[in-house]
């Protein structure tokens, strides 16, 4: 009978240690399970696909002032960033490339089991500090520089110690951190604003419109039908009515609705729907979401460049700006570069104006323009008041010229009404010889698209802004100005003091209810800057 006690209780022991046995090994089998979702080798970590000197010294920086046990191991902190981190789709950026899906399974991780592998904390420090350094700098910044030249005098110095500062600082604030990196700029809080709203409400693709012949008001086609549902897509016209908004006629409200799209596509506002109106309106959903995209991304580059008072050339836009204490006192319309002589973007400091000042003509424009048109009529140096000029100064006359060479000579056009660049010149510091400057060419400026150029910028009212940019200037300086200007001769004026000018080209503009304004993309300059902030992994 003890025996069998004794049996009955052994056995007993052990079914129950069997079953402990057993639910100890599901759990720990369940653990290893909910890791490997995660990473099938706790140890193996994911290589970073930023390795650039910057981002590495940000990181040693950064592990150098937190304490690595417990960073990230509080699951609100981590919960936190990852909220931050979503966010970034406002700003045209992908969480995904910042670690979002991997993080969202630690936080899993973390919250069951109340610990975060080393691998983990890894990658959270990366998405933070890359996502920082994206909205403060740019992303493309990781990649190559941006495509900007600036004077020595203004150079940039992105130090890494300063990115690290404020992460540090903002470890237990995620949405104060995220929004000090953002930049602070109106532009970009309007274009940030309007981008939410087209994702939230552009379609995720619409049927191309057919080509034909150009519509009109009074116009009856199967087309005006297609447009008009475009445009009440797009918003340009009201909700229907009537049951008969699907009219064939081209009628008063949609002309009005085709002259509010033209104009916010930088179009001729004529109300008919030609060739170019056509093709604006088929450009795509995505398309438009990516080019709202690269804005975002230049103006993130852009943030720290814009001085309170600064002169600005929106090159896309062939528009100047010139604002003094972060206000704008002047605007106007601006003649920009061709595509095949673009305008380039740049920072520098304005220094002085030149007054009646002579033209020198650039070799460029001497070999492909110039030198035809004096084959064609010897008549056109003299009637443009041109001289000619070897290299020790020498004047030549006309006749004197071996036109089948004559790259060894100058050609300089004198101060006057016909001069080329007006009767002003403001002048900066850069490598290409550019300048802003006064023109004849004033009928140009009523074109929607002002890209006729050799890469200067031609400026409607020069005269208006050369006196605001001398509005501080002292009585003696505005007398020394304004007698050179009546001397019709040419000289070289200073300003009281250098100004800043920003050249840069954006090809999307929102105003305050975040409602963009598109430009063409004439120097195709959107296109790779999208393929330099590309994806960096896949999402997983």
């Amino acid at each position: 009978m003890q025996i069998q006690l004794y049996k009955n209780h052994t056995l007993r022991n052990v079914r129950m240690q069997t079953r402990y046995v057993v639910t100890a090994f599901c759990l720990c089998l369940f653990a290893t399970q909910a890791l490997a979702l995660h990473r099938l080798n706790p140890d193996q970590c994911e290589p970073l696909p930023d390795t650039s000197d910057f981002h590495l010294e940000a990181m040693a920086r950064f592990a150098a002032q937190t304490d690595h046990h417990t960073l990230w191991t509080d699951p609100a902190q981590l919960r936190s960033l990852l909220a931050q981190l979503n966010t970034l789709s406002d700003d045209g950026l992908v969480p995904a490339d910042y670690w979002a899906p991997e993080l969202q399974k630690a936080l899993d991780h973390l919250t069951t089991w109340g610990e975060l592998p080393d691998c983990d904390k890894r990658l959270a420090t990366d998405a933070y500090l890359r996502a920082l350094s994206d909205l403060r700098y740019g992303r493309a910044f990781q990649k190559q520089p941006p495509p900007i030249w600036y004077s020595p005098n203004v150079a940039r110095n992105d130090d890494p110690a300063v990115l690290v500062d404020q992460a540090v600082s903002g470890l237990h604030d995620m949405g104060g951190a995220f929004a000090n990196a953002r930049p602070h700029t109106e532009r970009y809080r309007n274009l940030r604003k309007g981008y939410a709203q087209a994702r939230k409400t552009l379609p995720d693709h619409w049927v191309q419109l057919p080509e034909g012949p150009t519509l009109e008001h009074g116009d009856y086609d199967e087309r005006v039908a297609l447009v008009r549902r475009r445009l009440l897509t797009q918003g340009y016209l009201p909700l229907p009515p009537r049951p008969d908004v699907m009219s064939r006629v081209f009628d008063d409200e949609l002309a009005l609705a085709v002259e509010h799209f033209q104009a916010r596509h930088s179009l001729a506002v004529d109300g008919k729907i030609g060739p170019r109106t056509l093709q604006q309106l088929n450009v795509s959903p995505q398309e438009r979401l990516e080019q709202i995209r690269a804005n975002l991304e230049r103006l993130r580059w852009l943030a720290r460049d814009m001085e309170k008072t600064l002169l600005l050339v929106d090159i896309a836009a062939a528009r100047i700006d010139f604002y003094q204490d972060g206000e704008r006192v002047w605007s106007g319309k601006a003649q920009v570069g061709r595509p095949k002589r673009a305008t380039p973007e740049l920072k520098s400091v304005i220094t002085h104006v030149t007054v009646n000042p002579h033209w020198t003509m650039p070799r460029s424009i001497f070999l492909k323009d110039a030198l035809p048109a004096i084959r064609r009529d010897p008549s056109y140096l003299s009637d443009r008041h041109i001289r000619i000029f070897d290299r020790s100064g020498q004047e030549w006359q006309q006749d004197e010229v071996d036109w089948s060479d004559p790259r060894y000579l100058t050609f300089r056009q004198d101060p006057g009404p016909g001069n080329a660049l007006g009767r002003v010149v403001i002048r900066f510091s850069n490598p290409y010889a550019v300048y802003l400057h006064d023109t004849p060419a004033a009928g140009l400026f009523n074109s929607p698209n002002r890209f006729y150029s050799s890469g200067c910028v031609r400026v409607q009212g020069a005269m208006t802004l050369t006196h605001l940019l001398f509005r501080d200037a002292s009585p003696m300086l505005k007398d020394e100005f304004n007698a050179a200007l009546a001397s019709g001769e040419s000289h070289n004026v200073h300003l009281p003091h250098g100004v800043y000018i920003l050249m840069a080209y954006w090809t999307a503009e929102a105003d305050a209810n975040g409602q963009i304004t598109y430009r063409p993309d004439v120097y195709g300059s959107d296109r790779p800057l999208l393929a330099l902030m590309g994806t960096e992994r896949r999402q997983l």
